[in-house]
């Protein structure tokens, strides 16, 4: 996976066991950055192109943004529509049976229902289960109490029911301590989640750290994983 930008002279290259760092010093360019990533995310126009195998792909679709590392949400619209295919899918066909026999209790339900009511009533007819899941509001939830457990489960999340995911860590070197993005990457690499760091000031390189320093001259600076000079 690619990410390209016109003030780039190359593409990141976003792949496995690599996590690139793109650094944006000059405070007005990193805003942008951020600003342009996180409207393309929202399948709005901007400056970045993600492409895949060399064919682009739609930011909308492939591009989570993540700025707050203490309100991480999964009130996605694409995500809860793929989790409420995959709960209609266990229900149907892992469940099938327990589902019959959850309708036909319901069925018997509503005819006592009717039994015990002096008047005439009446009930629309039809599937009981799906709407009774409905009814019940389930989705999905972030478990953990520390933010790098809820972002591992953010990540594994998204990445399981949304195809070909980029994730972008907005100031993750800010927040989170070398000991924990450590943590991270090696999650990142067994899960092989694809990640893109994205920082407002120079970072100290970790282990398998790719960086993209743009000064606040504008000059490029490249350094690659193992702290080659590109």
């Amino acid at each position: 996976m690619r990410l390209t930008h016109t003030m780039l002279s190359a593409p990141i290259h976003i792949r496995e066991n690599v996590i690139p760092v793109l650094v944006a010093e000059h405070p007005v360019l990193f805003r942008r950055f951020v600003l342009s990533l996180g409207r393309q995310a929202e399948g709005e126009d901007g400056e970045f192109i993600l492409s895949l195998d060399y064919e682009p792909l739609d930011c909308g679709e492939h591009l989570q943004v993540i700025r707050d590392y203490t309100a991480l949400s999964v009130d996605n619209r694409k995500l809860q529509n793929r989790f409420q295919a995959l709960l209609q899918s266990v229900v149907r066909d892992e469940l099938q049976e327990q589902t019959d026999h959850l309708q036909q209790m319901i069925v018997d339900y509503l005819q006592t229902v009717i039994t015990a009511i002096e008047y005439p009533i009446s009930f629309s007819g039809g599937e009981y289960v799906s709407p009774l899941l409905k009814a019940l509001k389930c989705q999905p939830v972030l478990e953990g109490e520390e933010p790098l457990e809820q972002l591992f489960h953010y990540l594994t999340l998204y990445h399981g029911l949304l195809k070909n995911q980029c994730f972008v860590l907005v100031g993750a070197h800010c927040y989170f301590s070398r000991e924990e993005l450590e943590e991270l990457y090696r999650m990142a690499g067994y899960q092989k989640w694809r990640l893109l760091l994205l920082e407002p000031c120079a970072v100290v390189p970790l282990p398998n750290e790719e960086i993209c320093l743009l000064d606040r001259d504008l000059c490029e600076l490249r350094l690659e994983s193992g702290g080659k000079k590109g």
